[in-house]
């Protein structure tokens, strides 16, 4: 009997000489006091003191959670286990598909990660009736009971048409088979509607996500209109239009720069009677793009890789997590397994205007990385088993207790730092600094 090598431990917390303890692989999350501790470290180290029996029904539930093995054979195969039904067993979750309306965009954000493939590029409805036999030939394949379509771009309302005739078709699809199926739209907000929301209910419009990137001032110096004038007032206006008739989520970027901005967004958004009513309210660091289309590996990392360096944007994560929680509104801590849909055999998929299929929405624009298309050979099957082939948490330390949470690290980071998608994009200084803060927050989420 021994203690997993994937729990984190952190120390003298809720109170001082308690532990919580969180298994990366299972994600439990216990608390254990200072006796039970004693007792099990003990009994691991092969100490007989009489205790067994006395812990018996403790040790039963952490073997269940994964916290205590048999040995590095058992761990070893649970991990194996594991990891095959991540690959291969999705099925159960709902399929979701990306549906990029067009490339073009009326925003001139000052980071945008689709900079090199901006264009203007619209889905037309011969490719919008391919979508739809696309997607029915999947679902009824792999016999799918939910589907999920995500509309996104550029801008996707610059193109309103193929969301609503491709939702129609497949929601009277759907009907028909018994098959769940509902949509949402990732917009800048600027031209959404009441009336357009009314018209996207009637065929299975279930959220909308508007980015949002700090108070009035941060957001409209990174996300003004492609002519320079401001948006964060129309957006807001926008929100207060639609916020009682569908599920409206707020997420933004940050940097060092606007990361101040937050919680003045934070309180404006609850003196306008907002706050509160969002499904979801999310921040995250900047994340990185690809180069040029003729030259994808030239991106530059720098600040957009920094928050996962040693002296990242660590702090800053957590104190925006913090303060979130402190509003007693939903957090994500960000320590759920983060499955890779490159290396998952069933995982969605994203389509772009042209009917171009990607296993990833950070390499649309990039035909070279993509898996075919609807209108001809659907998916690649030699590019798929290459993605499905990798397994880059083999070349892991062994003693490393994060594998199960990042399997060897985020496929697009291994190709932006080693033009290789197998590569082992390591982030364990990252992890040593934030998980810890992590654990507490999931700990006083649960809580409160």
């Amino acid at each position: 009997m021994q203690w997993s090598k994937f729990n984190l431990w952190v120390k003298d917390y809720p109170q001082q000489g308690e532990y919580l303890l969180f298994n990366t692989r299972t994600q439990a999350l216990i608390k254990i006091n200072p006796q039970l501790k004693q007792g099990l470290d003990t009994l691991i180290c092969g100490q007989r003191s009489g205790e067994e029996e006395k812990l018996k029904a403790e040790i039963e539930a952490l073997r269940k959670n994964g916290v205590i093995v048999e040995d590095d054979k058992e761990e070893e195969a649970k991990l194996k286990d594991f990891f095959h039904q991540l690959k291969f067993n999705s099925s159960s979750l709902p399929f979701e598909a990306t549906i990029l309306t067009t490339y073009a965009c009326n925003f001139r954000c000052i980071y945008c990660f689709e900079e090199s493939v901006k264009d203007d590029i619209y889905l037309d409805q011969n490719t919008s009736n391919a979508i739809v036999q696309w997607l029915i030939q999947k679902a009824e394949e792999k016999k799918f009971a939910r589907i999920f379509l995500v509309y996104y771009g550029g801008e996707p309302l610059l193109n309103i048409k193929p969301i609503y005739d491709i939702s129609w078709y497949l929601q009277e699809w759907a009907l028909r088979k018994g098959v769940d199926f509902s949509f949402g739209i990732i917009t800048n907000g600027s031209l959404i509607s009441a009336g357009l929301v009314d018209k996207f209910l009637t065929v299975g419009l279930k959220e909308i996500r508007i980015t949002i990137d700090g108070d009035r001032q941060a957001h409209n110096r990174k996300r003004p209109f492609a002519d320079g004038r401001p948006t964060f007032d129309l957006i807001i206006s926008n929100i207060k239009s639609i916020i009682d008739k569908v599920s409206v989520g707020v997420v933004g970027n940050f940097d060092r720069e606007n990361f101040a901005s937050i919680p003045k967004l934070l309180d404006y958004l609850e003196q306008e009677g907002i706050l509160y009513k969002l499904s979801k309210i999310d921040f995250s660091p900047l994340s990185p793009r690809l180069g040029p289309r003729d030259n994808p590996g030239a991106m530059e990392l720098g600040e957009c890789l920094s928050f996962v360096a040693k002296d990242g944007l660590f702090k800053e994560v957590i104190a925006v997590k913090k303060e979130l929680l402190r509003r007693r509104l939903k957090v994500s801590t960000g320590l759920a397994i983060n499955a890779c849909s490159l290396i998952m055999q069933d995982a969605g998929i994203t389509i772009d205007p042209q009917g171009v299929i990607y296993k990833c929405n950070a390499l649309v624009g990039y035909p070279e990385f993509s898996l075919g298309n609807v209108k001809d050979s659907g998916l690649l099957a030699e590019r798929c088993q290459d993605f499905l082939n990798i397994e880059a948490w083999n070349k892991c330390p062994l003693d490393c207790p994060y594998i199960p949470m990042c399997q060897g690290g985020c496929r697009f980071y291994a190709y932006l730092e080693h033009q290789n998608f197998s590569a082992l994009s390591c982030k364990r200084e990252y992890f040593d600094q934030i998980i810890p803060d992590l654990i507490k927050l999931e700990y006083e989420k649960i809580k409160s």
